[in-house]
């Protein structure tokens, strides 16, 4: 390994013994240009971490253990900063699987924009904890709703949209500009603390910082990682109460691309915006009849949509209104029409 490594990967982990081996071999077997390190974090560990730990470090000389005992996710990534060597730091869990060129795509990004100041992320692909395939019933496309993040396009995201902290690219200098993870953010041990007074998750209360700071934050769709997601929870009714809140907040983040507050995004019209509500429940509950009957991808696919249509309609009749009363008024029939859906709804994989 080189002395002077060209970037510095940083895991903080606690108790993962049993997801720290995939993550480790995937780092391992990653194809990057330039020389790297990887530095590993024991935040607190219980299980067989540091022993998983000390043996990986003594097979590869990139990979370093560091311990910072006083659990916290940011305090833990802030003991890798200190201890890391690189000016290119990448974050990510240990309950991922990394693409092989994970790191080079982070490399080749920066090198492109060096004289910028950006933070960059890249896709987050849900995959069984186990590791095993999804249910038959599963389209691609219901990863959305799973836990999926995927922009697509290489570019600078707008204000309203983040990449996630198991999937961080950050020079060192932004750092250094900004101050270090928030560290009364985000996990602290096993529970994520809630606050009044900032912003709930760190990731995102970091790429706010960055931009009041001038940064920018990019997407670099070929920096992929997978991340596990308990199968258990990965049932046909939890899909569409996703997909469902899904489409409300997407109403709002198309809107406020165009419109620089929620009072000057156009009003819908009164008779056509209650009608495609109709419409949208109507057809969610056509095609879960028919996945229940059958339980075909293609039937629940639909369904998912229509729940997430149904979403999106309902927010759409609150734009351009100082009354709330045509909203209410359609809450009233959506919110009992979608929790009789989801009681339909199968709640097992």
């Amino acid at each position: 390994m080189s002395l002077d490594p060209a970037i510095s990967v940083i895991i903080s982990t606690r108790n993962r013994a049993h997801y720290l081996p995939e993550v480790l071999r995937t780092l391992g077997a990653q194809k990057c240009e330039a020389p790297f390190e990887v530095v590993v974090v024991d935040n607190g560990s219980t299980d067989d971490t540091a022993a998983i730990l000390d043996g990986w470090c003594r097979s590869d000389s990139r990979f370093r253990m560091v311990s910072e005992p006083l659990a916290g996710l940011s305090r833990g990534k802030n003991a890798g900063i200190r201890n890391a060597r690189a000016s290119l730091l990448l974050f990510t869990d240990d309950d991922m699987r990394l693409d092989v060129h994970w790191i080079e795509s982070y490399r080749r990004l920066f090198a492109e924009h060096h004289e910028e100041l950006i933070v960059a992320g890249g896709p987050v692909v849900p995959i069984a904890h186990d590791l095993g395939t999804w249910p038959d019933w599963l389209d691609d496309a219901a990863l959305t709703d799973v836990g999926l993040l995927d922009f697509r396009d290489e570019r600078s995201l707008e204000e309203s949209e983040f990449v996630w902290g198991g999937n961080m690219a950050i020079p060192r200098v932004l750092f250094d500009r900004v101050g270090l993870w928030d560290e009364s953010a985000g996990l602290q041990a096993d529970q994520r603390v809630t606050r009044e007074d900032s912003e709930f998750y760190e990731d995102t209360e970091l790429q706010n910082r960055a931009r009041r700071a001038g940064a920018k934050t990019w997407f670099c769709p070929t920096a992929v990682v997978y991340h596990r997601v308990d199968r258990q929870v990965v049932t046909p009714r939890r899909i569409t109460s996703t997909a469902f809140s899904r489409g409300r907040n997407d109403f709002w983040q198309q809107e406020l691309r165009k419109w620089p507050r929620p009072e000057l995004v156009p009003k819908r019209s009164a008779l056509t915006a209650p009608l495609a509500l109709t419409q949208s429940l109507t057809r969610w509950g056509f095609w879960l009849i028919l996945f229940r009957f059958s339980a075909r991808k293609t039937f629940f696919e639909r369904a998912r949509r229509a729940a997430f249509g149904s979403g999106r309609s309902l927010d759409s009749l609150r734009a351009g209104r100082k009354s709330m009363r045509l909203f209410l008024g359609a809450a009233r029939i959506a919110f009992p029409a979608r929790r009789l859906l989801l009681r339909l709804t199968p709640d097992v994989g």
